[in-house]
């Protein structure tokens, strides 16, 4: 069931359980225009960090400069520090949708997603995953400003072939021993 848009412009329910969120964040969320890369300014444990050091100022020479964001990767260094503010931008989807007419199912499909990223972080190399989760994320925005929220919870094929596929992880197999109990060492079997 697709839901009425543009969402609502009275977002202060969803602004006070995300005291730390900026409400321009949390309108752009519910717009659907927030890019996947910029969820870190969900997590409140990274809320200081949410100017990364664009600008630096020198006071020696009265300089200011400005630097190049982080690459994702940075932003992003592992599994936790994407599913973390992932998880804050789904309930505050949630909170919008259910409250707009989404059907109840709508957490199961962020509960799909998230389970999927965890399954194939296991699988693949990470930087993987996070370009496999970013190219996922901007088709799931664009799904979501007409308001279908399926999407998150189908696995896209296309892209785990392009992103996934060729970057599997390298499978380490417990230790090996001979008829004489002598311990070989560790082998390396790729997939």
């Amino acid at each position: 069931m697709a839901s009425k848009y543009p969402p609502s412009q009275d977002l202060q329910p969803i602004a006070a359980l995300f005291p730390h969120v900026d409400p321009d964040v949390i309108a752009a969320i519910v717009r659907h225009e927030l890019p996947g890369v910029e969820i870190y300014k969900l997590d409140s444990r990274r809320i200081l960090e949410s100017t990364w050091n664009l600008v630096e100022v020198s006071m020696e020479d009265s300089t200011v400069s400005l630097r190049a964001a982080p690459f994702a990767i940075e932003t992003y260094p592992t599994l936790d520090s994407l599913l973390v503010p992932l998880n804050a931008y789904f309930s505050v989807l949630c909170m919008q949708g259910l409250s707009h007419g989404q059907s109840a199912l709508l957490p199961c499909h962020f509960f799909r997603y998230s389970s999927h990223l965890v399954k194939i972080a296991a699988q693949y190399e990470w930087s993987a995953v996070l370009s496999y989760h970013l190219a996922a994320f901007a088709r799931r925005a664009k799904e979501m400003r007409k308001g279908d929220f399926a999407g998150w919870g189908r696995v896209d094929m296309d892209l785990m072939e392009e992103f996934l596929v060729p970057n599997q992880k390298r499978r380490l197999y417990g230790t090996v021993f001979s008829s004489s109990s002598a311990c070989q060492s560790w082998e390396l079997i790729y997939s």
